[in-house]
């Protein structure tokens, strides 16, 4: 089993609530050197960087790094500075963390802020082993009632301790391991409007390469829309113009649409012949396939379930891509929340891939679920399915993230089965890790370089919702 945990932090700008009028807002700035790290020797790998924003008047720590039990059994980073005040202001604080804890030991943390040395009402808990998510928000109690001015001080302590304390008054030692962290936000914000947790990103773009197989081979996807509103997504099938780089691709894919209950809504051949407004549509978002024999359709659906399949003209096969946008850009209250692509794995170039794309929504960190599903196909009539799945996450800039081959090795085993997505074979694959905003890509292929049918997902477990890749 080959397990690879790494963050790769991508930079993106809060989502800042501001004074709407041109009111004089409350200023905050850091003292040179913030944010610090005590003690320096406990941080490493260490890209927290901290933004002064002026308009609403707020600090923003974004960042990662991995923390190491010291001395003392305390780690902390801390922003200090001076700010000024109008009447009507108030301090706050804003959280939100991913936190990795591989010391077999639970850490507290505490969250402090104080303007002037009056403090908000701290915020605590516990970070347990394994990977998780935290947050918390938390203000001073009254708002200036006059211009102010004055220092600040923010700082969030982490206290190790040991898996199994010492007998007697002995002091206890720091547990064997590491803390990796990966901060959506820190927040220290002085304004009438307090400072909120930013939203998680939503899936953008899902997508899926395979080998398209005739009959049951064929590449198929299923897409569920949720929430209330009605989407307009794109569909695409793509083939002809990946043939720069592969070898073997569809020549001329036919894209269909079903709904859950097997009625074709819509079908296509070659993209051009779509209705003049539907072409308008995908000129004008940069979706109009390259090749005039590839597929492409425009749908608006209602929540629920759907399928679309990507088959050759003719019963002819190749390696093809299947694709879904959500052209809302999170801008209703719906969500693409699930491409769960089913198609042939073979091995090199043809082993399955899919690239999902997070942003839109709230632009933070998102929690997510792979999964790579082959041997209980059988239960559901699939023959030759892949006998035994392997998962590998890469970031846009094709660094491994996490893989995994068999479910039950991996060390956050237990958020699977908590969110009901524990595979029903030992053999097939799933990890979970927490995502900053940005394009990933998940590759499906068979250990020993095996091939079969196989299914590829993707889960954002945010809100209880489903993205499947």
């Amino acid at each position: 089993m080959k397990k690879l945990v790494a963050y790769s932090f991508v930079a993106a700008t809060a989502a800042l609530l501001s004074l709407a009028s041109s009111a004089k807002a409350g200023i905050l700035t850091l003292d040179p050197g913030s944010p610090t790290y005590t003690p320096p020797a406990n941080f490493s790998d260490n890209t927290l960087v901290a933004n002064t924003i002026i308009v609403g008047g707020l600090i923003d720590i974004t960042g990662t790094t991995t923390v190491m039990p010291a001395e003392g059994n305390t780690a902390t980073i801390a922003v200090s500075g001076n700010y000024s005040a109008a009447a009507g202001e108030i301090f706050s604080v804003a959280y939100k963390f991913a936190a990795d804890n591989n010391t077999g030991a639970p850490i507290t943390y505490t969250l402090n802020g104080a303007v002037s040395g009056v403090p908000i009402p701290p915020l605590a808990g516990t970070i347990e082993p394994g990977l998780h998510v935290y947050e918390g928000t938390a203000q001073q109690p009254t708002p200036a009632s006059f211009p102010i001015a004055g220092n600040f001080l923010g700082e969030l302590t982490l206290t190790f301790s040991s898996a199994s304390p010492p007998p007697g008054n002995a002091p206890s030692v720091a547990a064997p391991g590491t803390l990796d962290l990966l901060v959506q936000q820190i927040d220290f914000k002085l304004d009438v409007l307090p400072a909120s947790i930013q939203p998680p990103a939503q899936p953008l773009n899902i997508s899926t390469r395979a080998n398209v197989g005739t009959g049951d081979n064929a590449l198929i996807g299923g897409i569920i829309i949720t929430g209330n509103d009605t989407k307009q997504v794109v569909l695409r099938g793509i083939g002809p113009s990946l043939g720069g780089s592969i070898a073997g691709v569809l020549e001329d894919p036919v894209l269909e649409l079903f709904d859950i209950d097997g009625n074709l809504l819509a079908t296509n051949d070659n993209w051009m012949d779509n209705s003049a407004d539907d072409q308008t549509i995908l000129t004008d978002n940069n979706l109009a396939p390259t090749e005039d024999a590839e597929s492409a359709l425009v749908a608006n659906l209602d929540p629920g379930a759907y399928t679309a399949i990507v088959r050759g003209t003719g019963d002819t096969t190749g390696v093809a891509l299947v694709e879904a946008y959500d052209l809302d850009n999170g801008a209703t209250d719906s969500k693409l929340a699930n491409i769960s692509t089913r198609g042939f794995v073979q091995t090199g170039d043809n082993v399955m891939i899919g690239g999902f794309i997070l942003g839109g929504g709230g632009g933070g960190i998102a929690q997510v679920i792979v999964r790579g599903i082959g041997p209980s196909l059988a239960d559901n009539g699939v023959s030759d399915v892949l006998a035994d799945p392997f998962i590998e996450v890469f970031d846009q800039d094709g660094n491994s993230l996490a893989s995994n081959d068999n479910w039950m090795d991996d060390p956050n085993m237990q958020t699977v089965q908590d969110q009901d997505l524990a595979p029903s074979d030992p053999n097939e694959s799933a990890l979970y890790d927490v995502l900053p905003a940005g394009a990933y890509t998940v590759i499906l292929s068979g250990v020993g370089d095996t091939s079969g049918v196989g299914l590829v997902e993707a889960y954002d477990i945010d809100g209880a919702m489903a993205l499947s890749q």
